[in-house]
């Protein structure tokens, strides 16, 4: 299991390969209030601090929960602990009866590009895992067209997203690594209901995947100690660029 430094280690490998520390442009996150992007948040916070980066963080409430209000507000507090810039975002307007996942994954990255741009970032940090590797592939398996997350990649967003890029830093560790290190540093997160709903192919997915039992962990995680992540990396840096000069 990763301790107390292995996944700062692990995430600032990837932050030094695809960043210019020198840049004077800040580095964007999302971040929802989960488990994964707050373990993100804290590291990049560290990151960016020692190598004198400004942070910013980006909230996207999509109004689809009626405690949303309320986790934007915890991530807002830990923008303000962490003295970094915060800038809650809101999905308005009429919500579509069928493919809300889709609608609300396009309405998030249009958001979160658009946000990126007025605050001069062209990098945003997101804070997918292995775990989400694994979920797309079985989703894939059962019929869907979910393309699996890259470490680097374009924004998706058209136009808002031109000039953006998206950088994964966690996609060598687990969902299940991620809340341990959390829980080792006295963190809390909030969990979505809707990952949990089996309406809808991601939470049937994760489900499916928390009933398996967990594969023995090796006993120091580094990033090419995990097979899949690191079978993904290697195509990531055979047809991608290794740093963003901003």
């Amino acid at each position: 299991m990763l301790g107390l430094n292995d996944l700062a280690a692990v995430v600032g490998a990837v932050l030094d390969r695809r960043l210019d520390p020198g840049s004077a442009a800040p580095i964007a996150v999302a971040l929802s209030g989960g488990g994964d992007s707050r373990a993100l948040t804290l590291i990049a916070a560290d990151w960016a601090q020692a190598r004198g980066r400004r942070l910013a963080i980006l909230t996207v409430d999509h109004g689809l929960n009626p405690d949303s209000a309320g986790w934007t507000a915890d991530c807002a507090a830990l923008a303000g602990r962490l003295d970094a810039g915060f800038h809650p975002l809101s999905w308005t307007g009429e919500k579509p009866a069928q493919g809300l996942p889709a609608a609300a994954r396009a309405a998030r990255h249009r958001l979160l590009a658009d946000a990126a741009r007025a605050i001069g970032a062209s990098v945003i940090l997101m804070g997918h895992t292995a775990s989400d590797l694994a979920e797309a592939a079985a989703m894939r398996a059962e019929g869907s067209t979910t393309p699996s997350p890259r470490e680097w990649a374009p924004s998706p967003a058209w136009p808002q997203g031109r000039g953006v890029f998206l950088l994964r830093p966690m996609l060598a560790v687990s969902r299940r690594q991620v809340r341990y290190w959390l829980g080792e540093h006295g963190e809390s997160w909030i969990d979505d209901p809707a990952n949990d709903d089996p309406r809808f192919a991601r939470a049937r997915a994760r489900l499916a995947g928390a009933e398996a039992p967990a594969p023995p962990e090796p006993p120091e995680p580094q990033l090419a100690a995990l097979p899949a992540a690191a079978a993904v990396l290697s195509l990531i840096n055979k047809y991608e660029p290794t740093r963003l000069s901003s």
